[in-house]
């Protein structure tokens, strides 16, 4: 490194002084940087910098002892005396360690002036889900030393989210919270997905999961249930919001690549930076894999970036902008005894008396789809004590997706776009919360007879609008400082609007894969409007135990309500033969789903030892199931008029040893544990287990890490029961057990480094599977054929390899 030499005159004398670099980083007491540290020479204010995003910092200072003061809005500061002299290198190196400031909680919610922001930081956040009384997490993306390329990636360990790897390990992962959704195949509903606090679903309440891209978002929030209430969304499966990085509080540029097994290869560029009042944040990522099993290719990309502004103390605004393209390909299901064997491998249709699934081969499955959308989040200053924050977005769609089973082809095309309007009033003693949220949405929808995997004659079309206006409200009063009551209350009123103008309904083409002939069907238009109302309240306090108050009890009573979706409203029916495409098509009238809801917990978080538990039990009425069956090639949703959903959310995380080898080095342990209890209480299945969810998933991690240096850890995942994949408890996935492994370079100047594996015993286990109402055989003639040559089972990825590697400029 060159020396920097500093130039005094004093009249006729000139002095030249040396210059050392002074280095190091910022962080807490349990080691997670902090960004945005102002540093300040106590002596010379000019002389002046700030941590960045990886609270890493650099100063220079001639020789001598100067004091350094080292300040934060949330943290103590600290004011320290350096003493700089020449050595090898001319530069020194440290870590400085800031305590949290007690008054954080008091400060954020009701005493403290609260920053006024359209985009708050991550410790606000945290801040934030500690006056919420139930259950939630919060996951901080670290994408130097992981491979983030799936949302099961990134919320492995959070408690109560079960996460199923659909078709190998790509785009499309099956997602649980609380049962709510999991039977749709794949899951397209149930969780209300927010970027930045702002709706990603559209307007009918599906989604397309894969495009949400985790390795670009700085922190994943997760309510579950009826805690996702202050977002205005009161499904039984809660809500899970990305916040996005800004150039706010992440600066600089980052590069990063990684590659493995199976032709694996991502890139990524992240820039941040801010001035004055102004800062702005881009992110480009691309991914790609071929996949462990035949047709199995997956292409990914994302764009996403924001602009913000504070136009005054009182006003601060911040436009997002974000495409995501995804195009993978859909392996299918397998038999046990083929996914045993190999699997790799797919079903090529019907072998009698061998085996029966879809023909991936011939029909080529699979999704493309694109979604461009631009919102806009601005946070007014009323008064001293009153906030209101709007939203809006807009966004695009094209969808194309390859049915497996039932033999067509589906492309959707449309818009949506909504607004918010939310209101925080706080007092002495409490906080008022006031909502407004519409959202409305229109999509194209076609059904094509699938021909080669090619989109053949069009047999449906429709039209289908969905419209939202929902109220809600929260009321917040502090009795003193352990003991606070949360009200919630929500009033919501849905449409959801299909039109069929398919030219002549009566006249609709199907098509037979054994004789090669186009044919027709006869049926009406199937046009229908629907519209579910409901309100939901919800009750729930909080207790602050422990000499710092640290300890959280929390328990609430609340309502929970989902409207079903055109793609639960709109349906089709092969009938008798599954080599043909479909020949029927119907729309159908379902009830709106409910529940109530009961749910005590406790969390806790310090430097050394943190936990987050949940216990429920939800009382379900007219819950939406989806049947899917091989056999007569349909696709139809239910209702069930009674179920019960109960379970255990636990997460835990521990330092046992520190300073084992190195003064700072240290070993922990992590785990998560779900228990989920999901059963008929009523109807045809009265005391059958709900199929879709294991009723134990656990995974575990322990680590050793030298902060600053290196680290290593060991990880599983666990379902150590059987579980049902149908409704009548007739056929099981098995249990299995999984190990993985990560290790590498946190921080080594400006390089991480990691390398990763996963499965690396190479287990063969079935991830997920085909959920059905009721399993039906086909009438052939073969005595000896049963549900163990039906292709069911989704085959989890065998042992891969990956390694990553940033670099920050």
């Amino acid at each position: 490194m060159m020396n920097t030499i500093c130039q005094i005159v004093f009249g006729n004398i000139s002095i030249s002084q040396q210059q050392f670099l002074i280095e190091g980083k910022v962080l807490t007491n349990d080691k997670e940087p902090i960004p945005n540290v102002s540093i300040i020479l106590k002596t010379d204010h000019k002389i002046s910098t700030r941590s960045d995003a990886q609270g890493s910092f650099k100063l220079s200072l001639p020789e001598g002892s100067h004091t350094l003061v080292f300040s934060h809005q949330s943290y103590q500061s600290f004011e320290g005396i350096f003493r700089i002299a020449g050595n090898e290198s001319n530069k020194h190196s440290y870590d400085i360690y800031l305590k949290e400031k007690r008054i954080e909680i008091q400060e954020v919610d009701i005493k403290g002036k609260k920053i006024l922001s359209a985009a708050p930081s991550l410790k606000t956040i945290k801040l934030e889900h500690k006056q919420i009384a139930g259950g939630t997490s919060v996951a901080v993306m670290t994408p130097e030393v992981q491979r983030l390329e799936t949302i099961k990636d990134a919320l492995k360990y959070e408690p109560g989210v079960v996460i199923q790897e659909f078709f190998g390990a790509n785009d499309q992962p099956r997602l649980s919270i609380r049962g709510s959704g999991i039977q749709s195949n794949p899951q397209r509903r149930g969780v209300y997905l927010l970027q930045d606090g702002i709706p990603i679903n559209f307007a009918d309440g599906s989604f397309i999961i894969g495009v949400m891209d985790p390795a670009i978002t700085e922190s994943i929030e997760t309510f579950k249930g009826a805690n996702a209430l202050r977002y205005g969304a009161a499904t039984l499966g809660g809500a899970v919001n990305f916040n996005s990085h800004t150039g706010r509080f992440t600066k600089g540029l980052q590069a990063k690549v990684e590659g493995g097994s199976f032709a694996y290869t991502q890139g990524n560029l992240m820039a941040g930076n801010h001035w004055g009042k102004s800062d702005a944040f881009l992110s480009v990522s691309g991914s790609r894999q071929d996949g462990f099993r035949q047709h199995n290719n997956n292409r990914k990309m994302n764009v996403a970036g924001n602009f913000g502004h504070r136009f005054s103390n009182n006003i601060d605004s911040r436009i997002f902008l974000n495409y995501s393209y995804i195009n993978f390909d859909v392996p299918g299901p397998l038999t046990i005894q083929m996914l045993l064997e190999d699997p790799s491998q797919i079903n090529k249709g019907i072998a009698l008396p061998y085996y029966m699934g879809p023909n991936i081969e011939r029909d080529k499955p699979g999704r493309e789809a694109e979604v461009l959308r631009i919102a806009n989040r601005t946070a007014f200053r009323i008064s001293a004590n009153t906030d209101i924050t709007v939203s809006a977005y807009y966004q695009l769609i094209k969808d194309r997706f390859v049915f497996p089973i039932v033999l067509s082809t589906q492309r959707s095309t449309g818009t949506d776009g909504g607004i918010s309007i939310q209101a925080e009033h706080r007092m002495d003693k409490g906080r008022l919360m006031v909502g407004f949220l519409e959202s409305h949405g229109n999509i194209d929808r076609r059904g094509h007879i699938n021909v080669n995997g090619l989109d053949s004659y069009m047999f449906s079309k429709d039209k289908l609008n969905a419209v939202n206006l929902t109220f809600y409200t929260e009321y917040q009063h502090r009795f003193n400082e352990r003991f606070q009551l949360i009200a919630n209350i929500q009033a919501v009123n849905n449409e959801r609007n299909s039109e069929d103008v398919f030219p002549d309904p009566e006249l609709r083409p199907w098509y037979s894969h054994t004789s090669h002939k186009y044919r027709y069907f006869h049926s009406y238009s199937q046009s229908l409007d629907q519209q579910f109302r409901s309100v939901n309240p919800r009750i729930g306090a909080i207790y602050n135990a422990g000499r710092n108050m640290d300890i959280q009890f929390f328990g609430n009573v609340s309502t929970s309500y989902e409207p079903p979706t055109f793609d639960e409203l709109v349906g089709t029916k092969v009938t008798a033969n599954i080599n043909t495409s479909p020949k029927e098509f119907f729309a159908i009238k379902l009830d709106k789903q409910s529940s109530t809801t009961v749910e005590i917990g406790t969390r806790h978080e310090n430097t050394r030892y943190s936990w987050n538990i949940s216990l429920y039990r939800s009382w379900v009425k007219n819950e939406l199931l989806e049947v899917k069956d091989f056999v007569l090639g349909v696709k139809q949703t239910k209702n069930y008029p009674q179920t019960i959903h109960q379970g255990i959310e636990f997460a835990a995380m521990g330092i046992p040893f520190q300073g084992i080898l190195y003064p700072k080095d240290q070993i922990s342990v992590k785990g998560m544990y779900t228990y989920s209890d999901f059963f008929f209480s009523a109807g045809d299945y009265e005391g059958k287990k709900l199929a879709g969810v294991p009723p134990h998933y656990l995974t575990a991690a322990i680590e050793y890490k030298n902060p600053g240096k290196f680290f290593v850890s060991l990880n599983a995942e666990s379902q150590p029961l059987k579980s049902p994949i149908d409704h009548t408890n007739t056929v099981f996935q098995k249990p299995f057990t999984i190990l993985g492994m990560r290790a590498g370079i946190d921080s080594w100047k400006n390089f991480s480094f990691y390398v990763e594996g996963k499965n690396i015993l190479n287990r063969y286990y079935a991830s997920s599977y085909i959920i059905s109402d009721q399993i039906l055989l086909p009438p052939i003639p073969f005595p000896e054929f049963t549900v163990d040559n039906v292709a069911f089972f989704m085959p989890g990825q065998t042992r891969a390899f990956y390694a990553g590697l940033t670099y920050k400029f």
